[in-house]
């Protein structure tokens, strides 16, 4: 006699006793595939723009294009990133006013730096001539006791 084949159930997978009845398990309906995603414009523009901030070199210029393009745009999917392309525009406004700024005060820095080498160059020359001067006076000097009055 064989020993009994319970043991061999959680080695098996036992899924319960309606495997073991005759009567077959509910039918499940079977779904139809799940459409593919439309494909949102909106967000693809808004994800081109923050691309473009991203370049090296920054493309602002195609940035500032695409963003105004989808705040004139009036579908609904657009219409909901409207917050989120005000706020990036905003941003390459501000950003483009910093770089603005940047430039100016590195041109006036280069100005600057210019300006002091001249003066140092100017400083230099003037003390080699007074060096001279001094030399030239010593040199013309009397090298004896100081005269008496």
């Amino acid at each position: 006699m064989l020993p009994p084949a319970w043991h061999l159930l959680p080695a098996l997978g036992f899924i319960g006793l309606a495997a073991c009845t005759s009567v077959p398990p509910p039918v499940q309906p079977i779904e139809p595939p799940h459409p593919v995603a439309q494909v949102n414009l909106a967000e693809q523009t808004l994800e081109r723009a923050i691309r473009a901030t991203g370049q090296r070199p920054p493309n602002l210029a195609r940035a500032r294009s695409l963003l105004e393009g989808l705040l004139a745009a009036d579908d609904p999917d657009a219409r909901a990133l409207h917050p989120y392309a005000r706020a990036l525009l905003e941003q390459l406004g501000e950003r483009q006013r910093l770089t603005t700024l940047n430039e100016r005060l590195t041109e006036q820095l280069e100005r600057s730096t210019a300006a002091l080498e001249e003066s140092e160059q100017r400083s230099a020359t003037l003390q080699r001539k007074l060096d001279a001067l001094a030399e030239i006076e010593r040199s013309l000097a009397p090298r004896g006791p100081a005269p008496q009055r």
